[in-house]
């Protein structure tokens, strides 16, 4: 989803399944299974048994097969689709809709190991002002939950000062 620029919503549209079930995969609460893969693979122009080979990495060419190309254009009005169209806008959209759904924030982050995973994840970079605006937000919204963390160190260490650490709280 992220080499192709779609979104939960985009990718179900475009693979014609249900967000739900899309949703499913991504949290492992549903199988990904061969025939599926088969599904995508073919509309990606590569063989399905390449998506599921979590050893090999997909090529970014599937970018510009023809049934992608033709959803991008036939679709290029609809923001909610792309990732470009909707966190190119705003941070908040972002943290909340596609960094908050993810599995990096099922256990306690640091500032800088959240800005590192998505400058590695999803090559966007924002400042540490902008990055934690963004997050206390989020916690505001109960869209995370946070609680103060000794800093840690470059060296590993924990230092003396308290710091705010990020993870979804999914009770």
């Amino acid at each position: 989803m992220n080499i192709l620029d779609m979104t939960y919503i985009g990718f179900a549209q475009f693979t014609g399944r249900d967000v739900s079930h899309i949703y499913g995969i991504i949290n492992q609460s549903r199988p990904f299974n061969d025939t599926f893969a088969e599904h995508i693979g073919n509309k990606l122009e590569i063989k399905g048994a390449k998506i599921l080979n979590l050893n090999v990495s997909i090529p970014t060419s599937i970018s510009k097969a023809e049934a992608v190309v033709s959803f991008k254009r036939d679709n290029k009005d609809n923001p909610e689709y792309f990732l470009h169209g909707k966190t190119d806008r705003s941070i908040d959209v972002f943290i909340s809709e596609i960094l908050a759904k993810s599995e990096f924030l099922k256990i306690p982050k640091y500032l800088n190991e959240i800005e590192s995973y998505i400058e590695t994840e999803f090559q966007k970079t924002y400042t540490d002002d902008q990055l934690s605006k963004a997050l206390r937000y989020a916690v505001k919204k109960k869209t995370l939950s946070s609680e103060k963390k000794p800093i840690k160190l470059k060296n590993g260490d924990l230092g003396k000062r308290l710091v705010d650490v990020y993870w979804i709280d999914n009770m």
